[in-house]
């Protein structure tokens, strides 16, 4: 009789823990449904995950431009990364060393050196263009670099340039590839920004207006651009309108004060920007009759 209690209680002991494994293994994922505005960044502070977690559970892109009513699958907390174990996890990268270290040039006017690898780091200054430095590693599309004063920090390696004499073709070709590919990612983010609201003076995802997108889509490629559309009219170098190529700023003129928009050209003659109250991040033809004829150049700033 006392066997056949003992064998009765480890049953129930039995199915009371696949009964709890079972409700983890549900409250482990939330089902999110894309609103108009969402993005993975957004969605992930609502469930206090990382937008990483998210895109590998969907098997999407980080830069993915979600589509509204789109059921998204959101892992538990087991498999969010805390804020620390973030930074730990993104600065444990393949680090590769040059064997001498090499003179490169910094080939824009916006080029800022960052205390980490990262958009958000700690900003130290702004390198001037033409400003000679000393490569001393690269850390995936980051470059560790030193000043003439000593002073070291890491810059983004698409606005690095090889000095004249010191670099041979094949450099020259990777270099291009990896501008090419760092700008299909500089349209992507820019995409993934669509739905999000108009707000003036709005410089992050909460709400942009026209210049405070621009700024917040290039600083994530560690280039810094001033908050006024007249201000980026001054930057980079001038584009004629049949030579525009993606990631390119173009500006128009909206009122009588001169330039007073820019948005981020992303081809066949379109254009990602902050629109107004009402419409947000959207894209327009650059030959709708509104944008035609306010059309008043671009500039290319990487």
């Amino acid at each position: 009789m006392r066997e056949k209690r003992v064998s009765g209680v480890t049953a129930c002991v039995t199915l009371m823990a696949i009964i709890l494994l079972l409700s983890s293994s549900v409250a482990a994922q939330t089902i999110h449904k894309v609103r108009s505005g969402d993005t993975l960044w957004s969605i992930a502070r609502k469930h206090h995950t990382t937008p990483k977690a998210i895109a590998k559970a969907n098997g999407i892109s980080e830069n993915a431009v979600l589509a509204v009513g789109k059921a998204l699958v959101i892992p538990g907390r087991s498999t969010a990364t805390r804020r620390g174990s973030v930074t730990r996890q993104y600065n444990r990268v393949s680090y590769v060393r040059h064997s001498a270290n090499r003179l490169v040039q910094t080939s824009s006017s916006a080029v800022i050196l960052r205390e980490k690898p990262n958009p958000s780091s700690r900003k130290i200054r702004n390198i001037p263009e033409g400003t000679t430095l000393k490569l001393l590693y690269c850390c995936g599309n980051w470059a560790k670099v030193a000043m003439a004063d000593g002073v070291c920090g890491f810059v983004y390696r698409t606005l690095l340039a090889h000095k004249t004499g010191s670099s041979s073709d094949n450099a020259t070709a990777s270099s291009a590839d990896d501008s090419s590919t760092v700008t299909s990612k500089l349209v992507q983010t820019a995409l993934a920004c669509r739905g999000i609201r108009y707000s003036r003076g709005g410089t992050s995802r909460g709400g942009f207006d026209c210049s405070g997108f621009t700024r917040y889509v290039f600083a994530k490629y560690g280039i810094s651009l001033p908050h006024s559309s007249a201000a980026q009219a001054r930057m980079g170098i001038p584009v004629p309108r049949s030579e525009l190529r993606p990631g390119d700023l173009v500006f128009f003129q909206t009122n009588r004060r001169g330039i007073s928009h820019v948005g981020i050209y992303i081809g066949d003659n379109r254009f990602v920007h902050a629109a107004t109250h009402g419409r947000g991040v959207t894209v327009d033809s650059l030959g709708s009759s509104y944008y035609a004829l306010r059309y008043r150049g671009a500039r290319r700033v990487k």
